[in-house]
């Protein structure tokens, strides 16, 4: 067992200029992030008000985020979460795009998301959601 990193997880610990990232997950648990992660990370790269900012997140996200190993939405995971997606569409509940692929990743994985608010992790039935 594991856990995906949640981006929240890391835009966290970049505002509070955190150097050690194993802080916001438990002692000795495997943990790694999406594709769709780094993706979001990215933006806030291009979304960055001056060339100091983003910098400064690029450093971040190479220093830590790429530390990590990176997971692929593999066919496994496609397939999961499409039928996650119906499930969730059936009920007429959806929870963001990005973060259903986060959790498909994680379930095709037999890993647990960690997050800083499982409020949308939670409707995800069949996931595993803990808060850092």
């Amino acid at each position: 067992m594991g856990l995906i990193i949640d981006t929240g997880v890391f835009i966290k610990a970049e505002r509070e200029a955190r150097n050690d990232l194993a802080r916001l997950y438990p002692a000795g648990e495997d943990v790694g992030l999406c594709t769709i992660t780094v993706s979001e990370l990215y933006e806030g790269v291009h979304l960055a008000n001056n060339a100091e900012r983003a910098a400064s997140r690029r450093e971040f996200i190479e220093q830590f985020a790429f530390a990590l190993p990176v997971f692929d939405f593999t066919m496994n995971a496609a397939l999961l979460h499409a039928r996650l997606r119906a499930a969730q569409r059936k009920k007429g509940k959806m929870i963001g795009a990005h973060d259903l692929i986060i959790a498909a990743t994680a379930m095709s994985l037999g890993w647990d998301v960690l997050t800083l608010d499982g409020t949308e992790f939670r409707q995800v039935e069949g996931l595993g959601v803990r808060e850092a």
